[in-house]
């Protein structure tokens, strides 16, 4: 608690830097809602990496870019990308809506495989946290927040090129301990009206050595097991101007996923798992823009073949077979001037928005059985900003589902823009259905061994209510000070708790007398929480300045069930973030730092044990020659060699040295 309490001190006496931060409150633009707003108009708490930022930091995945944000919770099981699930606010990892380029990446076999990500990190231009519901905007899952990646060709689909041909290139090539090798390439050519990008990345290693608990009690011939990991993605992306208004963009590839996945899911000592996940997919958007008038169409299709083994002396290999495809249509006006001055004089513009969408989600599954559920909606929303700094936005939508059938659900934003303070305030209501895992999980496997997950076909969808309000404070063009507080309410949560077969009656494959983690509706829960953000850069010579980044999370969940819950409040209770930047010349000096403190758990059975307090510091140190086109680095993750769990059983990464060389052009 001593440490907890210095870097408290430090945080509140440091600021977090995103350069002239007034000017990009006002300018950036982001998709808080389906409207495109800046982050001052959007009434929410919103946090915006950019490509410029992921180059600098001292991470290998999306998941390691968010862990620098504060409200945002990560448990990974494995580093480098390979797994993690998101919380933000105290939310599950399931409550969180992924978007690529407009469109939903939450996987409907389990939300355990919503950050894996199928572009190259290099590829991505722009990723936006906005914390808080979303869901009359983008249906189910947005319940804690929203992660939406923007692609490079995405971000400028409209923007007409040059007569002269454009190229872009970016190369990142790096190797390190364990047999690490990662590539991360991407290219890009554009002239006039069409624009086309393409892009690769491959990471793997040998992985860190385990002594195997499987071993020491007699139940496996492996001594040790390896944390081993193999994947790849590629994908391209075309975007053309049609002319006459309208505009194509189509982006579509392949990933591959082969890894350890030991003690991933579940802690029995019969547990030596492996995965290979494969996934195909696509997307694409029409769009017609003619004066006040904004049509869009959005869709995705994405195809999933898991295979996962959980010990082949036992039983054979699960192969699950996932298809989702997402259909988005919408139209947006926005009142013109002439308009708005019959109205009134002290608006600055209106919009209005009318939408509808539907997802079909179908399984194929050796231990989930085969189904099928489809689900629409049908949306609202309306945009109006005034002279006087007010911004306000209101939706509603009606969200359709065949086990839930009708959920009604509005939402209210609103900003306030009074100079060096923008007050920010939302409140709106969520909801989340159960995926396939949660309702089917291990349903065909006969004689399932104890301590195994087990789903749960009667499951309610969860609901949701959640407030907040804010601050953003800029007493100088540098200097950012935000706090915020959030409360959320919410019934009929799903999480897995350690429930006796006895007390199970829709699962006719458990063991007499034994325990099982059964998917259910925990009841309710309230979470009330702060998160408090400052930010600044101090120039510390003409050619060299620090920026240092800061952040403060608590949350409290309280629940009125008395079973132990497996997800529900696996979060950090206090949680304090404090990166740093140097920028010196030619050379770039980074750090990223998380202090996390959360109930402790064990499990001497399988070595497994998550502390109750532990900080992990990663260091990048680059050197740039030749006006930065090159870039010569190295980095070391865990500096402090933490020895750590975030999932009971699964150990992340100790100390791990690598380094690399990029290069644009």
């Amino acid at each position: 608690m001593r440490t907890l309490l210095t870097i408290g001190l430090l945080l509140l006496t440091t600021e977090l830097s995103f350069g002239q931060i007034k000017a990009e409150l006002d300018s950036i633009d982001v998709t808080a809602s389906r409207i495109t707003t800046t982050i001052s108009e959007s009434g929410k708490n919103v946090s915006v990496i950019t490509q410029a930022d992921i180059q600098e930091m001292p991470v290998q995945s999306v998941d390691d870019l968010l862990r620098s944000l504060p409200g945002v919770n990560i448990n990974g099981r494995a580093g480098f990308g390979v797994q993690a699930d998101v919380g933000v606010r105290g939310s599950t990892f399931s409550q969180v809506m992924f978007l690529l380029d407009n469109t939903p990446l939450n996987d409907p076999l389990t939300a355990h495989f919503n950050t894996n990500i199928p572009v190259a990190l290099s590829e991505i231009a722009q990723i936006e946290l906005i914390r808080g519901p979303a869901s009359t905007s983008y249906g189910a899952d947005a319940v804690g927040g929203v992660v939406h990646i923007k692609t490079k060709t995405y971000m400028m689909k409209e923007i007409e090129a040059g007569e002269k041909l454009q190229t872009r290139t970016n190369v990142d090539v790096s190797a390190g301990e364990n047999a690490l090798r990662i590539l991360d390439a991407t290219a890009g050519v554009a002239k006039k009206n069409i624009r086309f990008s393409t892009s690769f990345r491959s990471a793997s290693s040998d992985g860190e050595q385990y002594q195997n608990p499987g071993f020491e009690q007699g139940v496996s011939s492996q001594e040790n097991y390896n944390s081993y990991f193999d994947m790849m993605n590629l994908s391209a992306a075309l975007a053309v101007d049609l002319g006459t208004n309208w505009n194509w963009y189509v982006r579509s590839g392949i990933e591959n996923r082969d890894f350890n996945a030991r003690y991933f899911y579940t802690q029995s000592i019969y547990d030596e798992s492996v995965e290979d996940i494969d996934s195909r997919w696509a997307l694409t958007s029409l769009t017609y823009e003619n004066g006040n008038h904004r049509s869009e169409v959005n869709a995705s299709y994405r195809q999933v073949e898991d295979i996962f083994d959980f010990n082949s002396a036992i039983s054979p290999a699960n192969v699950h077979e996932t298809d989702l495809l997402f259909l988005n249509a919408s139209h947006q006006y926005e009142l013109s001037s002439d308009q708005l001055s019959s109205l009134s004089g002290s608006l600055n513009f209106m919009r209005f928005m009318i939408g509808g969408q539907v997802m079909n989600k179908e399984i194929v599954s050796t231990d989930r059985g085969d189904h099928e559920t489809t689900s629409w909606g049908i949306y609202g929303i309306h945009n109006m900003s005034f002279e006087s700094g007010l911004s306000v936005t209101s939706s509603l939508r009606m969200q359709f589902d065949p086990i839930s059938d009708l959920s009604v659900l509005p939402q209210v934003s609103a900003a306030y823009d009074a100079g060096p303070i923008v007050v920010r305030t939302s409140i709106g209501r969520a909801v989340r259905e159960g995926d396939f895992t949660e309702r089917y999980i291990s349903s065909e496997i006969p004689d399932l061994t104890p301590g195994r997950n087990i789903g749960n076909p009667d499951l309610l969808p969860e609901e949701s209510t959640t407030f907040d309000l804010g601050l953003d404070i800029t007493p100088t063009n540098n200097l950012l000070i935000s706090p915020t507080f959030f409360y959320r309410s919410s019934s009929n949560l799903i999480d897995y708790a350690l429930t006796n077969s006895s007390a199970i009656n829709n699962a006719n494959n458990l063991l007499p007398n034994e325990d099982y983690f059964y998917a259910s509706n925990i009841s309710e829960s309230d979470v009330i929480g702060v998160e408090f953000i400052s930010a600044l850069t101090n120039k510390l010579t003409s050619n060299s300045n620090l920026r240092t980044e800061a952040g403060y999370t608590y949350i409290k969940t309280e629940s009125d069930g008395n079973t132990v819950s497996r997800y529900i409040a696996n979060h950090p209770s206090h949680q304090l973030s404090l990166n740093l930047s140097l920028n010196a010349g030619d050379i770039t000096v980074q750090t990223l730092s998380k202090y996390n403190v959360r109930s402790a758990q064990s499990d001497a059975l399988i070595n497994a044990d998550v502390p109750d307090e532990y900080f992990v510091t990663d260091l990048r140190v680059a050197y740039k020659p030749f006006g930065g086109r090159i870039q010569l680095y190295t980095q070391v993750l865990n500096l402090t060699d933490t020895q750590y769990q975030e999932i009971l059983g699964a150990p992340l990464p100790g100390r791990w040295l690598l380094g690399g060389v990029k290069y644009s052009l």
